[in-house]
């Protein structure tokens, strides 16, 4: 194997020893560490649980490479939360990985790498998304996705500055950040650090606590204090939507659910909780649910009281297909089916208050709004981000 190049404009400061103790074991060494003091964790078979196609390599210049083929290597003895994690990565031609940090058992934080030859242009090349149930989310957080200097052919440094609820993000020696992250929803303050395929990884190191002046508190969220998102839902249990093969679009889509299908008002149904941005983060509260070859299903409802009979703009962002009906009536059903021309929705596939538009015909009074809404990507064969917002023109004459 050749020689790895230590990238120019590696962040390589040496930390000084500080009273306080970093008194969590990481990264395999007996004693505790120092705060604020570098440490390089070898890419060695003792080190790492492999999980997939992963084996350990020795360069020429003695330099350990690990090289994740399929699945992930997992750092063993370690709890990371905040601090600066550094390491060298060579990609597989154009194929997606990644890293996940802050990892419980199946949910963690992610760094996701699209590198392809005009990476320094494309906003999809890098991008930031938690992961729940094994399922990458990037379709429903495609606010935090950009361009970056990446070499998809050749060796790349990545430095990640992880600090509370933020985290900023450097790709070879940027001076300013690649990409920020203000709200970090993973949903853990700690936890183990994977390395996923196709990938080889070189000179990983971890600095406890060296956030380089980062805010750990979260950046405020206009649509937690914004009475135009519609945010009182009830969820019914999911299930598997029967599909069928669309002649205009050569691909399995679910046939329309008739708003008798719909679980009665004694059926199990559950309250949903918001994601920062007025997401309805389904993949987080059942993604254990997407799973197999089949197109995954549910029912979600609120109730919205009119002081008078009134039609009411609604901005709606999802994925994939959704049916909405107001007081028993489907006022609206929409696609937004990744990468099939005719079906996919602005921008590229992703979850948008831009993906489509409608008017709610509300009565005087209570009025039930009722979505059916499914995952289907690749009519069931693969499984990602699964979500629905929805905000009002305005709350003039309403209320939840």
């Amino acid at each position: 194997m050749s020689t790895i190049p230590r990238l120019e404009g590696r962040a390589m400061p040496l930390y000084g020893r500080r009273s306080a103790l970093f008194l969590t074991a990481i990264i395999g060494f007996p004693q505790p560490l120092l705060a604020l003091e570098l440490r390089h964790v070898p890419l060695t078979p003792d080190q790492w649980q492999s999980n997939g196609d992963v084996s350990f390599e020795h360069g020429a210049a003695k330099q350990d490479v690990l090289v994740v083929n399929k699945g992930y290597a997992e750092l063993k003895n370690t709890n990371f939360s905040n601090g600066t994690l550094e390491f060298d990565t060579k990609f597989v031609g154009e194929r997606i990985t990644g890293i996940t940090f802050r990892q419980h058992d199946d949910q963690a934080d992610a760094l996701y790498f699209r590198p392809s030859a005009d990476c320094a242009v494309s906003d999809e090349c890098i991008q930031y998304m938690p992961t729940a149930h094994h399922v990458f989310e990037w379709d429903l957080y495609g606010q935090y996705q950009t361009h970056a200097p990446i070499d998809s052919k050749g060796w790349n440094h990545v430095k990640l500055v992880v600090s509370g609820d933020h985290m900023n993000v450097f790709i070879n020696g940027a001076r300013s950040p690649t990409l920020t992250v203000g709200t970090l929803v993973g949903g853990f303050p700690d936890g183990t650090i994977r390395l996923h395929g196709p990938a080889s990884y070189a000179h990983l190191s971890i600095a406890p606590n060296v956030v380089d002046g980062l805010p750990a508190v979260a950046s405020s969220d206009p649509a937690e204090v914004d009475l135009r998102y519609v945010r009182h839902w009830l969820a019914s249990k999911p299930f598997v939507m029967p599909s069928r093969m669309d002649a205009t679009f050569q691909e399995n889509t679910g046939v329309d659910p008739a708003y008798s299908s719909m679980p009665s008002a004694t059926a199990p149904w559950k309250p949903i909780a918001l994601d920062p941005g007025g997401l309805i983060n389904l993949t987080r509260w059942y993604g254990d649910a997407q799973t197999g070859l089949t197109i995954t299903g549910i029912w979600l409802k609120t109730t919205i009281h009119a002081d008078h009979d009134q039609i009411k703009h609604v901005d709606m962002g999802w994925t994939r297909e959704v049916w909405l009906f107001v007081n028993g009536k489907l006022v609206f059903q929409g696609k937004n089916l990744y990468g099939i021309k005719g079906a996919s929705k602005e921008p590229g596939g992703r979850l948008s208050l831009t993906n489509g538009s409608f008017d709610l015909p509300l009565k005087k009074g209570a009025n039930q709004v009722v979505v059916a809404i499914d995952d289907n990507f690749a009519g069931g064969q693969q499984h990602w981000g699964w979500g629905l917002e929805m905000r009002l023109a305005n709350t003039d004459g309403i209320r939840p």
